[in-house]
């Protein structure tokens, strides 16, 4: 059997560093400074996959309460069950916005966290588009396009990576 990657590939692999980028006004001049003093918070033992993978799981159980009370997105759903998903999507975005901090804080930021935390944005795409859906009451066919016009942007930028 012959190998997937020929050298050069691999030294690519190797040299490749992630460089996320945050420029609108909000991340810089708010949540940034935010994150930064947040992840000041965090023990140094505590590994930044951990965090990612907390974050995954808050934002999951607000979306199983959303789905546990709607059988074909059509339903009312309760009120506090939206004000609990912002706030689970707001504690997600700062655990997901605090990782990589923590993995470049203990030095332990590597591909393979990378790829582990986009997989986590991935689940939290499709979560989100289903709470999309719910939230408008969509019928299947406007929840399908609902949920590939949500989650086709992200796809696309993380395959371009």
């Amino acid at each position: 059997m012959g190998s997937y990657l020929g050298t050069s590939e691999v030294q690519g692999l190797r040299a490749y560093r992630y460089k996320g980028s945050a420029s609108s006004f909000l991340d810089v001049k708010v949540l940034g400074p935010f994150w930064t003093w947040l992840v000041e918070w965090v023990p140094l033992w505590v590994a930044p996959n951990l965090i990612t993978l907390l974050g995954l799981v808050i934002l999951l159980s607000s979306t199983i309460i959303i789905q546990l009370q709607t059988q074909t997105l059509q339903e009312e759903v309760p009120a506090w069950s939206w004000y609990l998903l912002a706030i689970c999507l707001f504690i997600y975005q700062s655990l997901d916005a605090i990782d990589g901090k923590q993995a470049r804080r203990t030095g332990s930021s590597s591909p393979l966290g990378q790829l582990f935390d986009h997989g986590c944005d991935a689940v939290t795409c499709v979560c989100l588009g289903i709470n999309v859906s719910t939230a408008v009451k969509a019928t299947p066919l406007s929840a399908f396009a609902l949920f590939w016009l949500h989650c086709l942007p992200f796809f696309i930028s993380n395959w371009e990576e």
